[in-house]
C-alpha cells in the first residue's frame, strides 16, 4: 500500500501490460462488476456494493418496474488507475469523478486486491 498516494494505492513490481492483466482478473474474481475498461488511460471502471448492504432484501418486480430500487442507493462506481512507474506499475483507487478515494470503502478495495493477487 502506498500512504504518500493521497488514498487507497498499491504497487506492482511488474510492468504495465502485466499488472492490467493481473487487476482485471483480481476484479473479476473478487465480485466487481467492470462496466468498462480503457487500456489506453489505465482504467477499469467498476461498481461495487458495499458488503454492509449486501445482505439487504431483494426489490419486488414492481419496484424494479417502477424504478425504485432502493439498492441503487448502496451501489458505488469507482475507477481502478494503473499507472506505469519505472519497472512498477501503480494501482489506484478513485471515485467516479477521478478523485483519489480515501474512504474504508477505498482501503477495502485494495485489501480485496492485496489479498486476490498474491
Amino acid at each position: 500500500m502506498l500512504p504518500d498516494q493521497g488514498g487507497a494505492a498499491l504497487e506492482f513490481d511488474e510492468s504495465f501490460d502485466r499488472a492490467w492483466r493481473r487487476v482485471g482478473l483480481a476484479l473479476d474474481r473478487t465480485g466487481f462488476t467492470v462496466e468498462d475498461r480503457d487500456r489506453t488511460g489505465g482504467l477499469y471502471f467498476v461498481r461495487y456494493v458495499d458488503p454492509k448492504f449486501a445482505s439487504r432484501e431483494e426489490p419486488g418486480f414492481f419496484s424494479k418496474m417502477l424504478g425504485l430500487d432502493k439498492n441503487e442507493a448502496n451501489l458505488q462506481r469507482y475507477r481502478v488507475a494503473l499507472k506505469r512507474a519505472g519497472e512498477k506499475t501503480q494501482v489506484v483507487v478513485q471515485n467516479s469523478q477521478g478523485a483519489p478515494e480515501n474512504s474504508e470503502t477505498g482501503q477495502r478495495i485494495v485489501t480485496l486486491l492485496v489479498d486476490e493477487l498474491k
